[in-house]
């Protein structure tokens, strides 16, 4: 794969995170919908149907952005449906306690209901393998913006596209560009750095994450040291094996010990914060 189809790749992976946004934005849509046709005097399922903060998602429609990736979610109306013992289960507890807290329910019944479905994980996964990685963070982003909503202005719900991304883009098509430029130098840099293990041995993942760990370190004055430490530690966890974190925390730290003293490690503005 040549460095312009991974610059792209780069490129690409950032539209299709905020395509699930606007996927996932379409679904709360579908749900309100399906228990707003439900109610009647035999049925009610109102922290849903009567609950303005599903109703606020109706409100919101991308209007820089365009999408790679539609979900037809009446096509799919068994994901909404998969969901309904526990949401109903759910609106009964809250009319047992009298509760109006619209908000809390909302919060309740996604980060309980919605995103906890294993079915819905493995449907967004058939849709784009890139999603499953993306579901966390997509998760993090609505449940962090509805708490700061003003529910009568849609507005207040920052709806991204690719613009607001550019630098978040251009950091990671640097970063690539570097590792590959630099690749040898950097592999030297790690020479030494991992008692015990020859990097034929270290896992590939883990080898990715050194490397680039290293080129960040060097190449890009403005973030701070321990930042990158942090980061990395946590990508090492995420993406590669249980006991990864440690062996990454333990190489990255011998590391920056080495390139200091060596005075390679230049830091300077933002990069200066401890």
């Amino acid at each position: 794969m040549g460095i312009d189809t991974l610059r792209s790749y780069i490129n690409n992976s950032s539209s299709t995170s905020i395509d699930l946004l606007y996927c996932i934005i379409d679904f709360i849509k579908e749900i309100n919908t399906y228990y707003i046709n439900l109610e009647s005097n035999k049925f009610s399922c109102s922290f849903i149907s009567n609950n303005p903060y599903f109703f606020f998602f109706n409100k919101l429609n991308p209007k820089s952005f365009k999408r790679n990736n539609i979900i037809d979610w009446d096509l799919n109306l068994n994901y909404v449906i998969e969901l309904q013992d526990d949401l109903i289960s759910l609106n009964k507890r809250y009319i047992d306690s009298n509760s109006n807290d619209y908000l809390g329910f909302f919060i309740d019944a996604y980060s309980n209901v919605i995103a906890q479905s294993d079915l819905l994980h493995d449907f967004f996964e058939d849709q784009n393998i890139n999603w499953v990685n993306d579901l966390p963070y997509i998760n993090s982003f609505i449940l962090n913006n509805i708490e700061k909503v003003d529910i009568q202005n849609p507005d207040s719900f920052n709806l991204p596209s690719l613009v607001d991304y550019q630098d978040e883009i251009k950091f990671g098509q640097d970063l690539l560009n570097h590792v590959v430029k630099e690749y040898d130098s950097l592999k030297d840099h790690l020479s030494g750095k991992t008692p015990n293990w020859e990097s034929d041995r270290i896992a590939k993942i883990d080898y990715v994450i050194l490397i680039t760990s290293t080129a960040e370190l060097l190449y890009f004055p403005s973030i701070p040291t321990k930042v990158t430490l942090n980061e990395y530690i946590e990508i090492a966890k995420e993406f590669s094996s249980p006991s990864s974190g440690k062996f990454v925390n333990g190489v990255i730290d011998n590391l920056v010990k080495d390139l200091t003293y060596k005075g390679l490690i230049v830091k300077k503005g933002r990069g200066l914060i401890s």
